[in-house]
């Protein structure tokens, strides 16, 4: 048994290269089967044929994930010392507010999961063996290398076996191969290594039989297969950048935020110390009090309300995509597609149908185009058809296609499907008696049936590939008359069929003769009836959505395991545009290559295998993109984890479903969009928030920073900071989370992987309405009180300059989203935020709660000097903005 363990783990190309004799002895089998002691030992010697799954997720892991921030941590220390001087509110509402976001993260993650779950409750696969000579049913997880297996049309292929005979054999393999047309299967030896698509005597797991029988010995199963080597792709792949773009960049920000609040702090805390012992005033006490106003201002400067605004406006970002029928398994991935600047896409269920359709259809008499997509027998026929092409269609077919409530199902073989819908488009049907068949083979590479019509006349009809065909004819039909097949209409025939074949799509010849009472039913003398041709179309929605991400900036990339014409005809089609790359080609590149045939603008990778798409995604992220990568197969499993951002359409396997961070529930591809412009809405949304939050805490921070070098009183205290960050700054800041988009939110560039959060023209334009709002607080603290020794007068200035840092956070919310071209009353929220600003600020002036507050109640007089000093900070703003938007015009011109 060490032998058969060695040549069961071993490269299964080595089977497809022996005899099913050969294969046998090897595996220790006969014809007949195993007995059940052979079965009983391999069990406990290869273990049973299932896959290895991940880790279920643990609950309390993903709750302490939610606390993985540099902002986090620095507002831990705030609450800890906080405790430790007593400030018991303000470490108890931080400390809410933490927790608070924690757990709106935790739960729609761990909703997500659950969800996953749901979608992956199938039914127990079964198989059919020969034990002991006898057939028996069995559960596919008891399959052990050298069971023979009996398999025949619409069985699912449960573990990786090498073919002993067929007949009519033809295996669905897309999920693996890529490639939308059955592949044949025979048990024939094959010479030297070739492609796992070129294995025609091989069957591998997860693939489905649609034609024909045969029986085949277990030569791999479980993690031994093709399915489970790809499964160990997967999980040694690796989740590229764990960190997400915007985690990176508020990490970045975090640090450099916690840097600057550092020094702010101990340069206040320094200049007041020097102050009071050059007075003669320094003590013990004034040490603590100096030190209190240092961390006050610390507390201050971190914009309390910012993970809470990120997590809300991702969950937001969920729920709206949810009914845009896209399920995100992680909260975070959804800001990463709206930084992806490439999307490799799969070919085969994502850009196209998956569906063979008929396109063309042709006689001597012209060509007729048949519009419409997938088996749906709708679309309109361009052009006059002729009939008998059409129903030699139905007639040379043995599928089925039914209606199950708005979906048409089809049980078979897809190129018999694809000849159904297109006589269901013309209304005809197949009312003839099948008599006789004679089935295709790979020599012949046609099919014939013998039929009686209803006044009992007996005719042949065949399909076949053009050139075996053709050579069966001596006539062709045309006008209901039979002309004899000379060298002119002969080259008019092959021209046709070069040009549909030049186009990449498959094309079908048909022939037919009538015969009298017993004459041999045979296929010589046929009369050419014509060619239907076909292809998988393209998905309806994707020439749009490719057109959109070109106008985003963003590249895509098609890789499939189908042929290279085909790849190209589809990709000229769509709008993919570029050179295209073998896998043969694929072969002989190291990754320095690799990267110059992608700089060199080469989007179309034809008759590649999992390694080689990761390959690419690997050199494309060495490249500095961010990666998205979508695709429904096996064979696209270990791509979707390698990739920054993985994307699995619903209808896929299950193992690409797990390796997703997206999964789009009713396959179409324009959701993709739809997530990238989602994941850059929530990005300027979270934008927005920072700019407002930062806003406030640098004019708060300088306010105080610039008062206490003036000498002056200081103009804000610790509680009512800590309003203006939970209160003022937290409402509208959450408000931004529902924001309406941009206007011009998918023509703009991706942006750059190693941006700043707030880029430097963000930068800019917070310093600077944070200086003028400064310079206004500051005016109004020096004429209220700010330099007086009277407490009273100094509270009334404290009060007008609390007022007016809320009002001045006010105008901020308006001028910010202005800012981002987002429409003025598009957001109800925002304005009942700000209203609610504006109310609070009145309960607590003229409630007992303006002596908790230490404020004052204001009269209308001072009021009306607020509410002036608010109008011109806005103006000034706005003559700041259309001064900085000129300038920057002014600029790209140049």
């Amino acid at each position: 048994m060490a032998e058969l363990s060695r040549q069961v783990g071993g490269d299964p190309v080595q089977f497809s290269q022996q005899t099913g004799e050969e294969v046998l002895a090897h595996l220790d089998s006969r014809n007949d089967g195993l007995t059940s002691e052979e079965v009983r030992k391999r069990l406990l010697e290869h273990g049973q044929n299932v896959l290895e799954t991940s880790q279920a997720i643990n609950p309390l892991l993903l709750f302490f994930e939610q606390f993985k921030s540099f902002i986090i941590y620095i507002l831990l220390f705030a609450v800890a010392f906080s405790l430790i001087i007593g400030e018991y509110v303000d470490s108890i509402l931080i400390l809410a507010i933490l927790l608070a976001n924690a757990l709106i993260g935790f739960f729609q993650e761990l909703s997500a999961h659950r969800s996953l779950e749901a979608l992956k409750k199938i039914a127990a696969l079964h198989a059919i063996v020969l034990r002991a000579g006898k057939r028996a049913i069995i559960d596919a997880a008891e399959l052990v290398p050298g069971d023979i297996l009996v398999l025949e049309a619409g069985d699912k292929v449960p573990a990786d076996a090498r073919l002993l005979d067929s007949v009519r054999f033809k295996v669905e393999e897309s999920a693996l191969t890529g490639e939308s047309v059955p592949a044949e299967k025979n048990n024939q030896v094959i010479q030297g290594r070739v492609h796992i698509a070129d294995q025609q005597n091989m069957l591998f797991a997860s693939t489905s039989v649609v034609a024909g029988n045969g029986r085949a010995v277990v030569v791999g199963t479980g993690m031994d297969t093709e399915i489970g080597r790809i499964t160990t792709l997967v999980t040694t792949a690796g989740e590229e950048m764990k960190m997400t773009p915007l985690q990176r960049r508020l990490h970045r920000f975090g640090k450099k935020l916690g840097l600057v609040i550092l020094a702010i702090c101990f340069a206040v805390f320094c200049l007041l110390s020097l102050q009071s012992f050059f007075n003669g005033s320094f003590s013990a006490n004034t040490f603590v009090s100096f030190l209190f106003i240092a961390i006050s201002l610390a507390v201050a400067a971190v914009p309390t309300a910012l993970p809470a605004v990120v997590t809300i406006a991702l969950s937001i970002g969920v729920q709206r995509l949810l009914k845009k029928k896209a399920l995100v398994r992680r909260l975070s991935s959804v800001e990463t597609l709206g930084s992806c600047d490439v999307i490799c896409t799969d070919k085969t269920g994502t850009l196209t149908e998956n569906q063979m359709t008929v396109r063309y259809g042709w006689t001597m008499e012209g060509e007729v185009e048949l519009q419409g997509a997938g088996y749906e027998p709708v679309g309109e026929v361009i052009g006059e058809p002729v009939d008998l092409l059409f129903q030699a269609g139905i007639l040379c077919n043995n599928a089925n296609l039914q209606q199950n409530g708005s979906v048409w199902e089809l049980i078979g073989d897809p190129t018999e499907g694809a000849l159904l819908t297109s006589a269901g488009k013309l209304g005809l049907s197949g009312e003839r008696e099948r008599i006789d068949e004679i089935p295709f083979d790979s020599e012949r590479k046609m099919m014939s049936v013998l039929v009686r019509d209803p006044e009992e006349r007996l005719a042949v009809f065949s399909k076949g590939a053009p050139g075996h065909l053709l050579e069966r004819c001596d006539s062709y039909y045309r006008d209901g008359e039979i002309f004899p097949l000379d060298q002119t209409a002969r080259a008019e025939i092959e021209a046709r069929n070069d040009l549909y074949a030049g186009q990449a799509m498959r094309v079908l010849a048909f022939a037919w003769k009538g015969l009298v009472e017993n004459e041999q039913f045979d296929e010589d003398g046929l009369v050419f009836l014509g060619f239907q041709a076909m292809i998988d179309p393209p998905r309806k929605d994707v020439v749009q959505a490719i057109r959109t991400t070109a106008e985003a900036g963003i590249r895509v990339i098609m890789m499939t395991g189908d042929y290279q014409a085909t790849a190209r005809a589809i990709g000229k089609e769509i709008g993919i545009e570029g050179e295209a790359c073998s896998g043969h080609e694929f072969d002989g590149m190291d990754e320095a290559a690799l990267i110059t045939t992608l700089a060199g603008g080469t989007n179309i990778f034809a008759r590649v295998i999992p390694e080689h798409k990761q390959r690419i995604i690997a050199a494309l992220q060495k490249m500095g993109h961010i990666v998205a990568m979508t695709g429904d197969g096996v064979n696209d499993a270990p791509a979707l984890k390698k990739a920054n951002i993985g994307i699995a359409v619903g209808s896929g396997t299950e193992v690409a479903k797990e390796a997703s961070d997206f999964v789009l529930l009713d396959d179409s591809f324009s959701h993709i969009v739809n997530a990238i412009g989602e994941g850059r809405g929530i990005y300027d949304n979270i934008q927005k928030s920072i700019m407002l939050l930062l806003s406030g805490n640098f004019g708060e921070v300088l306010i105080i920073f610039l008062a206490v070098m003036a000498g002056m009183n200081l103009p804000l205290t610790a509680i009512l900071l800590l309003w203006i960050n939970m209160i003022t700054d937290g409402a509208p800041a959450l408000a931004f989370s529902v924001d309406p988009y941009g206007t011009d939110i998918m023509t703009r560039q991706p942006k750059a992987g190693k941006e700043s959060i707030l880029p430097r023209d963000k930068l800019l334009l917070i310093g600077v309405l944070g200086s003028i709002g400064t310079g206004f607080a500051l005016l109004l603290f020096w004429t209220h009180g700010g330099m007086d020794s009277d407490p009273e007068k100094v509270r009334l200035g404290q009060t007008m300059v609390f007022n007016f840092v809320v009002l001045y956070e006010v105008v901020l919310v308006f001028v910010i989203r202005r800012d981002y071209q987002v429409p003025l009353f598009s957001n109800k929220w925002v304005w009942a935020a700000a209203g609610l600003s504006i109310f609070l600020q009145f309960v607590l002036m003229y409630t007992p709660l303006r002596d908790l507050f230490k404020i004052v109640a204001l009269n209308w007089t001072q009021l009306a000097y607020l509410a002036g000093t608010a109008v011109c900070f806005y103006l000034l703003c706005r003559v700041y903005m259309v001064l900085q938007s000129a300038f920057a015009r002014r600029w790209q011109l140049f």
